[in-house]
This record gives C-alpha cells, sequence and structure tokens, in this order.
C-alpha cells in the first residue's frame, strides 16, 4: 500500500480560516520546496455543506503554470 503523496517538490503550510468568494474554509498555503514560491492553497474544510467537496483539493494558481508542450 502506497501512503506517500503523489505531489512532487511541494510544500504544504499550516490550515488557516479565509474568507473566499464561496464562503469560510480552512485552507493550507502549498509552495514550492526549491524555490519557496507559493503556489496555490488546499482546501483543507469546507465549513458550508455545499462546499465540502472540495475538501482535499489543490488549486494552483494559473501564474504558476508553464506552458512547456505547446497546449493552451
Amino acid at each position: 500500500m502506497m501512503t506517500s503523496s503523489p505531489r512532487v517538490n511541494v510544500g504544504c503550510g499550516p490550515a488557516e480560516e479565509r474568507v473566499l468568494l464561496t464562503g469560510l474554509h480552512a485552507v493550507a498555503d502549498i509552495y514550492c520546496e526549491n524555490c519557496h514560491t507559493t503556489l496555490g492553497w488546499k482546501y483543507e474544510q469546507a465549513f458550508e455543506s455545499s462546499q465540502k467537496y472540495k475538501e482535499g483539493k489543490f488549486i494552483i494558481e494559473l501564474s504558476h503554470m508553464i506552458k512547456d508542450n505547446g497546449w493552451d
């Protein structure tokens, strides 16, 4: 059984409560382990039942994506 995360070179900071456009969430910043740039965040907990599907999901800000294979 594999217990390690499929993420590579990505660290996760401590969770904190933030009010986002879709309501109150507990989120943790995710960052590059090499350069320590904040890349986005991970939804740790959603406080509204309609937002529970986000728990455990990651958001990577588009400005941190690298176009390498000709995709748009």
